[in-house]
């Protein structure tokens, strides 16, 4: 599972060191890089500026009412549009201009290049305190820059170009134990990225006519970049960014959100995340789970478990046809506490399909060993019977009969490692047979969910049957989910919030 966190762990390090230090966002319009700043300038200590013709103080706190929540100082806003500002500091300046006889004195040269500087960036460092630490962002550069050597046009007496500014701005602010953050609307690289300690890259594409926002990080001095790229949403005027997926081993199991309302006829997923994304599980239909055979299967599992603890919870029935790649721990390890100890059993079943479990179960909790179904109790085929009419179908039935629908997970792996342990081939004909073995299966009142790769011969089959329909990509580390049917925007699949089996970050 991936972590959902504020910011990268690299740029939480970055706004540790001491200053100055200067970081350049760029990226095109719309990529969040405004909602990136502000979330550099909430993380930061000591005093913090927000240089801005876009927002008013009063537009700043009811469109960003997260921004304060550390605890820290109100953030200051300077109109950059308002070139004719009042500056705190210019009387201390002029009075300084006053007493400096030599004109070729550092200290006039120096004032000398403040004053050239555009007067929103003048105000802004009148406001800074002469030590401790502050943090200035300026959104956006371009537009400041643009309209200050607009209004002052050409000098021939004394040239200025865009260049000789950022020079000076950056000469100027390396006086200070500051962080500089200026915001650039282009992604494309510039003469800044090589005077500035730290390059921040947004990107928002659209990917098999989803959108995905990626976050770069090319350069950052003093910090040893472990992830490069981050997935990232802007959700609610929030920026979350995704870590990379945590072992197996640090995942949290068996947890699933409560059922609001009960409604006949439908299972609940056991995750409020994916009922709202997808919405419930229909009695009688499928769901189809696409992935990518770079997922690992863990993390499929950790999908399907909320909707397993919940039917077994509820005594429903659930039948477990595994991929061979899990491990018994990955398998009963989440459904575990759930029922009363010697009676998981009455309510959950798994198909041994490749012979390894049984083997592996011999000496280990007979909750498991009493649940598993060994490849030699399994019917042997019979042209003259009902593939229905078998002692794992009345036992399925049995859930349903006494009003508990029930739930069957199916990985492809699965019923492939099935039929070659069993030497049944899979030919186009088994493949053309499926959809009628499973809408026979259905129609008992049951929901199928189905997992494995598009491209099997058995997966294009039953691809029709499905009411839900996701694909699951693995994007650097992170499963994105895409909602086929019904259609639906990019997810993240990470860590929860609270206390749910795990959140779905839409990507907006």
């Amino acid at each position: 599972m991936s972590s959902a966190v504020r910011l990268p762990n690299e740029l939480r390090q970055f706004l540790q060191l001491a200053g100055p230090q200067s970081l350049v966002i760029r990226g095109p319009p719309g990529s969040g890089k405004t909602t990136l700043s502000l979330a550099l300038l909430e993380a930061s200590s000591g005093e913090r500026v927000l240089v801005t013709d876009r927002v008013s103080s009063t537009e700043l706190a009811r469109e960003f009412p997260w921004l304060g929540s550390n605890g820290s100082s109100a953030i200051q806003v300077v109109d950059a549009s308002d070139m004719e500002l009042s500056l705190h500091g210019i009387a201390d300046a002029v009075s300084a201009a006053a007493i400096i006889h030599d004109p070729d004195s550092a200290e006039r040269r120096q004032l000398s290049e403040f004053l050239t500087l555009p007067p929103p960036i003048q105000e802004a460092w009148s406001r800074l305190p002469t030590a401790g630490p502050s943090t200035i962002v300026i959104d956006s550069w371009d537009a400041l820059v643009e309209h200050f050597l607009g209004r002052r046009g050409p000098r021939p007496d004394a040239p200025l170009d865009r260049a000789e500014l950022e020079r000076m701005l950056l000469r100027w602010m390396g006086r200070s134990p500051s962080h500089l953050i200026l915001v650039l609307e282009t992604d494309q690289q510039g003469q800044l990225d090589y005077l500035v300690n730290g390059v921040v890259v947004t990107k928002r594409e659209s990917v098999n006519d989803r959108l995905e926002r990626w976050l770069h990080l090319p350069k950052l001095r003093g910090i040893r970049i472990a992830n490069a790229s981050y997935p990232y949403t802007v959700e609610g005027a929030k920026f979350q960014c995704i870590e990379p997926l945590r072992a197996y081993s640090e995942l949290r199991h068996g947890q699933i959100d409560p059922e609001p309302d009960p409604l006949p006829g439908f299972i609940w997923p056991g995750s409020k995340s994916f009922a709202e994304a997808f919405g419930r599980l229909a009695v009688g239909r499928m769901t189809l789970v696409e992935v990518e055979e770079d997922i690992p299967d863990y993390v499929v599992q950790h999908l399907l478990t909320p909707a397993k603890v919940h039917a077994v919870r509820s005594g429903g029935r659930v039948l477990d046809i595994p991929s061979p790649a899990l491990s018994p721990d990955e398998i009963w390890g989440p459904v575990e506490g759930s029922r009363p100890e010697g009676h998981l059993s009455d309510v959950y079943r798994v198909l041994d399909v490749s012979g390894q479990l049984e083997r592996s179960l011999r000496t280990g909790k007979k909750d498991r060993r009493a649940s598993l179904i060994p490849i030699k109790s399994l019917p042997t085929p019979s042209p003259d019977q009902d593939p229905d009419d078998n002692e794992i179908s009345r036992w399925l039935k049995g859930g349903v009969v006494g009003g508990h629908p029930g739930l069957v997970t199916m990985y492809g792996a699965g019923l492939e490692s099935l039929a070659a342990t069993l030497k049944i081939p899979l030919t186009s004909e088994a493949a053309a047979s499926m959809p009628a073995s499973i809408q026979n299966t259905l129609g008992s009142g049951l929901h199928l969910i189905a997992v494995g790769r598009a491209e099997a011969p058995l997966f294009r089959a039953i691809k029709s049957l499905a009411t839900i329909h996701l694909r699951l990509l693995n994007r650097q580390g992170r499963v994105l989910i895409y909602g086929l049917k019904p259609w639906t925007t990019g997810f993240v699949l990470a860590e929860p919030a609270n206390s749910g089996p795990y959140d779905l970050l839409r990507i907006v």
